[in-house]
């Protein structure tokens, strides 16, 4: 069984590479371009892992972050967070299911070890 990312990033261009580059290692991508769809997503799919930006439309990263932590289901999810501002690590320390950080723009073979550390492959 493949295991599920969700990929959560309002710029098309980085669900477009991130899913060919994650189906290519063999994990079934599913993807939203706004926070409030984002749960909704997680508790339809139940990913493995979620692939999280911090600025979104809706709810921001750190939202999304504070409504999975008080989910049984979701609070064991594993959390890669994306962002251009380095600075947005610190905001995600206090929750134990953050468990990388990859600035933007990434080096895509870094990225793929980081996913499939944490993902356990």
């Amino acid at each position: 069984m493949k295991k599920r990312i969700l990929i959560v990033e309002d710029e098309i261009s980085i669900i477009e590479l991130l899913t060919l580059v994650l189906t290519r290692e063999g994990y079934e991508v599913h993807s939203c371009q706004n926070g409030r769809e984002a749960i909704n997503v997680m508790k339809k799919v139940h990913p493995h892992m979620v692939i999280l930006d911090v600025m979104l439309p809706g709810l921001d990263g750190t939202s999304i972050i504070k409504i999975m932590s008080e989910d049984e289901v979701l609070e064991s999810t594993p959390v890669i967070i994306t962002s251009a501002l380095v600075e947005s690590e610190r905001l995600f320390k206090p929750y134990p299911q953050v468990k990388g950080f990859a600035s933007k723009p990434f080096m895509l073979t870094k990225f793929i070890s980081m996913v499939k550390h944490f993902i356990g492959d």
